[in-house]
């Protein structure tokens, strides 16, 4: 990998996690499909990086010029023919020439098509839109930099690209970041629909000195013990690919936990730390209308220290009972534990797909309520 592709892929294990984030992914005649493939759920982010130097050309046209066919149209290139590839597979062999990642359903693909360009002057335009077989970003060194780390969940990630190509004819902005500002401002949510909009340079200077960022940041603080959740969780439950039958749901778990939005994450990291303050047994989140699972936290004690796992299973196998709409329930349970002199956080993962609410399910959560008392009189949390 050059060191600009390397940089690239560490912003997305960052951002993405290297759980989802596979650097030079292997294509046809085994050569490289592309600088670096997502892959999580249903979404495909097809990513080209390229770091081209301008010339030394007198004449700003040509120098402009030729950057752009090197850096942008050679990108373009790549990601088309590796969506090609893509589209008629069902699996991809990554850089190991051992390790293959399964994609999703055809009929289910989302593909995003991001080509980032280095080396241009920052007074030059960075084209973008659709070079001849769908739309692609194209993001430099600054943009790439701030929006990966802004938008740092894949949803969010994806939502900002959804919007920016809805509006790509209607609002102008001189640099990508400037284009950020103004969507996280706004949303791109309009009562009407603008002929135009143009964005005035230097927004995003101007709103990283805000009040409303200053207020962002502090209140997604709390969100990112599921950004380490997930870290934890992948790292120490799914790291082991042997046991295929328990990776896979395990990691199924751990995507759906992964592709919650940064707001998403801020209401359930505010839920966690709720239970853990009030020093509840455990507690079932009320799931959203558009969604078909729902989480159980539990926090750990010396009480319930030894079945811990057992609990939690009974725990979120009355939770689907209580949600009849939903068919997955999440299970985290968390404490900590004296390791080696040093308090060390403890985390478990519980996950339970019930499509169906038969009369033997009813029946054993009907015991488990009985017997254990289990949300018999429960605080279901938004």
């Amino acid at each position: 990998m050059t060191d600009s592709e390397k940089y690239v892929s560490k912003l997305c294990e960052k951002s993405f996690f290297q759980f989802w984030s596979f650097p030079n992914p292997i294509g046809k005649n085994n050569k490289e499909l592309c600088d670096i493939l997502i892959v999580c759920g249903d979404i495909i982010i097809i990513i080209s990086v390229k770091d081209i130097k301008m010339s030394n050309h007198s004449d700003d046209v040509i120098k402009y010029e030729r950057w752009v066919k090197k850096a942008i149209d050679d990108s373009a290139k790549q990601i088309y023919g590796a969506e090609k590839f893509i589209q008629n597979s069902d699996e991809v062999l990554l850089n190991d020439y051992k390790t293959k990642i399964s994609l999703p359903k055809k009929e289910n693909r989302k593909i995003y098509r991001i080509a980032i360009a280095f080396g241009s002057s920052p007074n030059f335009p960075l084209p973008m839109g659709d070079f001849g077989k769908g739309y692609i970003s194209v993001f430099d060194e600054k943009s790439t930099a701030i929006i990966f780390s802004e938008l740092d969940t894949i949803t969010d990630f994806t939502k900002y690209i959804d919007k920016k190509e809805s509006l790509q004819s209607t609002i102008i902005a001189a640099y990508e970041t400037d284009y950020l500002a103004f969507y996280i401002q706004t949303g791109l949510d309009f009562d009407t629909s603008p002929d135009s909009i143009l964005i005035e340079d230097n927004l995003w200077e101007s709103y990283i000195e805000s009040h409303d960022y200053k207020i962002w940041k502090n209140e997604s603080t709390v969100s990112y013990i599921w950004d380490f959740f997930i870290f934890y969780l992948f790292s120490n439950q799914c790291s082991n690919r042997m046991d295929n039958e328990k990776f896979l749901e395990l990691e199924e778990a751990v995507r759906i936990i992964n592709l919650e939005d940064r707001n998403s994450r801020i209401s359930l990291g505010n839920n966690l730390e709720s239970a853990l303050k009030e020093k509840v047994q455990a507690r079932m989140i009320q799931p959203d209308i558009d969604k078909d699972y729902t989480y159980v936290f539990m926090p750990l004690s010396d009480e319930n220290w030894d079945f811990k796992q057992e609990e939690l299973l009974l725990r979120c196998d009355v939770a689907r009972y209580c949600h009849p709409h939903i068919q997955k329930v999440i299970g985290i349970s968390i404490g900590t534990r004296l390791i080696n002199d040093k308090e060390t956080p403890i985390f478990d993962l519980c996950y339970i797909n019930v499509p169906e609410i038969t009369p033997e399910f009813k029946e054993h959560v009907e015991n488990v309520q009985k017997k254990m008392g289990y949300f018999t009189n429960p605080r279901i949390s938004d």
